[in-house]
């Protein structure tokens, strides 16, 4: 029986770890044809040859997302290697720890080109190659941190407290989100954005631990666990199909209900 995305060519940032990894397996399991971009070389290529392993098709281009041309690069050979591209999954992304009104300008301005001008350049450079290919699905990855804030509550629920700048960069990304949909809909170009909530990752379970957010799945989620980064990809895969042709403009949560009791 043929995958959801069988003959598909997806491309996908920061798909050498995490989220990406996840959702880069998940499509190739579905017949997609992977593009990964990513600046870590041995990561990337590792994920690489796991999906080829598992008789997929991927391939790792080795690329920073915040480098116009580097972007423009990877969308071309893409569509070369692969004669298309169906799906852009812009997953890429970071965060900061100064806080404001300590962070600085240069903190300032890097972490909004990775989360925010990252999805510009990949956007643009993807578009015509969408509309050449009949249309086509973007999924946008924001964070529960763009609707959330700094309050007290926040505080107590979070270990760690996103930068003003991380803040920004997602709002601002779920924006122009909604503005990729309006000019998409006549080339039958959907957009979509999610928000991932507390997602334990393997970097992240190996970095705290995951008893740091214990408190927080009893806490402050109706769904009383974690999320993985496979739940993530499986939502991925939705947006990224044809199961999902008459949904676009649309920001999703993914956090075990946690954005219901903000």
């Amino acid at each position: 029986m043929p995958g959801r995305l069988q003959n598909k060519v997806a491309l996908i940032t920061g798909g050498n770890s995490g989220i990406g990894e996840a959702t880069a397996r998940r499509f190739a399991q579905e017949g997609a044809k992977v593009s990964i971009l990513a600046r870590r070389e041995t990561e990337g290529r590792a994920v690489q040859e796991a999906i080829r392993a598992e008789g997929g098709e991927a391939t790792f281009l080795p690329c920073d997302v915040t480098d116009r041309s580097a972007v423009e690069a990877a969308v071309a050979q893409t569509v070369r290697i692969y004669g298309g591209l169906h799906v852009l999954i812009n997953n890429a992304g970071g965060g900061a720890r100064e806080m404001f009104p300590a962070e600085s300008d240069e903190t300032w301005d890097r972490i909004l080109r990775v989360n925010l001008t990252a999805c510009f350049l990949t956007c643009r450079a993807a578009w015509p190659h969408l509309i050449n290919a009949g249309g086509g699905a973007i999924v946008n990855v924001s964070s529960l941190s763009a609707v959330s804030g700094v309050s007290d509550a926040v505080l107590e629920r979070y270990p760690s407290l996103p930068s003003a700048s991380y803040i920004a960069a997602k709002a601002g990304l779920e924006g122009f989100t909604r503005y990729i949909a309006s000019l998409g809909g006549r080339h039958n170009i959907r957009a979509n954005c999610i928000r991932p909530g507390q997602i334990l990752t393997k970097r992240l379970t190996t970095a705290a631990g995951e008893h740091v957010f214990a408190r927080h799945f009893e806490m402050w989620q109706l769904l009383k666990g974690p999320g993985y980064a496979e739940d993530v990809a499986n939502a991925m895969l939705f947006l990224a199909s044809d199961d999902s042709r008459f949904i676009t403009a649309e920001i999703i949560n993914i956090d075990g209900g946690a954005a219901a009791k903000l």
